[in-house]
């Protein structure tokens, strides 16, 4: 059991070695905004940046709760995601087919019965458009 929870450390700490070497998406400086900056960006924003503000917003999505999101640069004096659930990077290789990375922001008990995560779509957490732009920000990452 010890050689399996070395593995995964050390698979998380590669994953976070490339995620910071410029192996994660192209943002620039200043392109995922806070929380609070999400108030006024995300009115105007592309599905990415609400995807995002959704994702981070205590109210919403609140994904970073459990997840750590690769994306490169991390914003300045932002917490850290999660360990609960599994870090989001490389999702569209993970998920490439769109309609399955959504089902299971939508209900992931159905795939998984025992998982902590909450089915968003199906207990209506949040809406129909926050999942797609969840998904589309995903995608991106």
């Amino acid at each position: 059991m010890l050689k399996l929870k070395t593995a995964v450390v050390a698979f998380g700490a590669a994953i976070v070695l490339a995620a910071t070497a410029g192996y994660g998406p192209a943002a620039q400086a200043g392109d995922w905004p806070t929380e609070k900056q999400c108030k006024k960006v995300a009115k105007d924003g592309d599905t990415i940046i609400k995807g995002w503000c959704t994702a981070i917003t205590r109210k919403a999505g609140n994904c970073l709760a459990c997840h750590q999101a690769m994306v490169n640069p991390w914003p300045e004096g932002f917490p850290v995601g999660g360990n609960i659930g599994p870090p989001l990077v490389a999702m569209a290789t993970r998920f490439p087919n769109r309609d399955d990375l959504r089902a299971r922001v939508w209900d992931a008990t159905a795939t998984n019965p025992n998982t902590s995560m909450p089915p968003f779509g199906r207990h209506k957490l949040i809406s129909e458009e926050d999942i797609d732009n969840i998904v589309d920000w995903l995608l991106s990452i």
